[in-house]
Formats: C-alpha cells, structure tokens, sequence
C-alpha cells in the first residue's frame, strides 16, 4: 500500500497552522491591548533613532513575513497552484526568526513548560523541512 499525500489535503493542512498563527498573532495583540501590525510599526517608529539600519531592515523582514503568512493562508485556501513559491520564499525567514509552519509548537513547548532552545531549534528546522517537502513532492506530481 503506497501513501499518497493529495494537493487538497496538503493545502488545507497547512492553512490550518497559517490560521492558527494569524489567531495567535491577534489574540496576543489584543490582550495586550494592541492593535496588531498597526502598534507594531508605531513601536518601531519609536526605536528605529536608536537602533539604527539593521533594526529597519530586521524589522522589515518580519513585518513582510507576517504579511506573507496571512497571504499564503488565502492562497492555501483557494488553493493556488502557484503556492509553493510563496512556501519557498518564507522558509529562510521562518527559519532565521525561528517561527516554526506547524505554528502550534511554541504553544505545545510553553504549555509543556520546555525551554530546551535546541529541542525548539530542531523543532523549527523538522517543521520546516517536513513543509518544504511536501510542496516538493506535490512539484514532482505536477511535472
């Protein structure tokens, strides 16, 4: 018995944690008190003074990923065949802020109380690769 993964299934799988994220994102927001990106660039605009270049372009690189995050999520669900472009293009940056696809994990470490930085940084490296190939494979389908 071969396993198969299908397209659908591995859409609607992956907007579920890109969902997941954006509800995070907002709930933390909100019960702090802050509107979500909108605080986040006035915050900045505060600091950016002191910090200097590479805070703006660390910054930017975040913001843009948050955005693609809520973009990719849409394109999951209407199930554009050109998603894993976008897939690809977020992955070094999930990876250098250390923001896992399955996006439930930090939840799960802070819920089961671990703090073990290399469990979170092999983690996020699995997450990653485990998403990066399916969308690999689905490509190799569709040729």
């Amino acid at each position: 018995m071969k396993f198969r993964l299908k397209q659908n299934h591995i859409f609607y799988f992956w907007a579920v944690f890109d969902l997941f994220y954006i509800a995070r994102f907002i709930w933390l927001n909100i019960s702090q008190g802050r509107i979500p990106l909108i605080d986040d660039i006035l915050s900045f605009s505060n600091i950016y003074p002191q910090q200097g270049v590479y805070s703006l372009v660390l910054f930017s690189f975040s913001l843009l990923l948050n955005i693609s995050i809520v973009f990719s999520a849409v394109m999951f669900l209407t199930k554009w065949k050109y998603v894993g472009w976008i897939v690809y293009f977020q992955t070094p940056f999930r990876l250098f802020f250390m923001l896992p696809s399955v996006s439930i994990l930090p939840w799960i470490f802070k819920t089961m109380s671990i703090k073990v930085g290399v469990i979170f940084l092999a983690a996020v490296f699995l997450s990653e690769i485990i998403k990066v190939g399916t969308f690999y494979s689905i490509r190799e389908k569709n040729l």
